[in-house]
């Protein structure tokens, strides 16, 4: 081999094996988060003495904004509810780096709309939730989502 074949299989191998690293500490971290499925996995997982309240964020009459903030925990609240067709605001702010939420994906019933979401700044999404039922957003990775429950 030449040289340079020999150096860019080293840099392939390192690229490799850095991606590997980042993917387990990225999986790792998952199951340890609440309401992350853990599958069978996890037997020694430690009961919650009291179950966690949810959070549930509603666009009353009048109001038309609803702050989604992006915590160690993912999307807080993970569950907001919206009249359908009614013009929403949703203001995602990212206020953490330590998850995968660095965009969000949001279901409104006629398409999906994909936003990044830098550190500490609101990103606002205005849109109307053209049909009934629970939609969603998530991350890119769909790691972390959350529930716009449209009446």
């Amino acid at each position: 081999m030449t040289t340079i074949a020999i150096s860019l299989n080293k840099k392939l191998l390192v690229t490799l094996a850095a991606l590997t690293l980042v993917c387990t500490a990225g999986a790792v971290r998952a199951e340890d988060m609440p309401g992350m499925d853990r599958g069978k996995m996890g037997s020694d997982k430690k009961e919650a003495k009291e179950p966690a309240k949810e959070s549930v964020g509603t666009a009353k009459k009048g109001a038309e904004k609803l702050e989604i903030s992006i915590t160690d925990k993912g999307f807080e609240p993970d569950k907001v509810e919206v009249k359908k067709g009614q013009p929403v605001e949703l203001v995602f702010t990212r206020k953490t780096d330590q998850t995968c939420i660095k965009e969000v994906v949001l279901d409104n019933g006629a398409s999906k709309i994909q936003k990044p979401l830098p550190l500490n700044t609101p990103v606002v999404i205005k849109t109307k939730f053209t049909k009934a039922g629970d939609l969603k957003y998530a991350c890119t990775m769909n790691m972390f989502s959350g529930t716009v429950k449209v009446q």
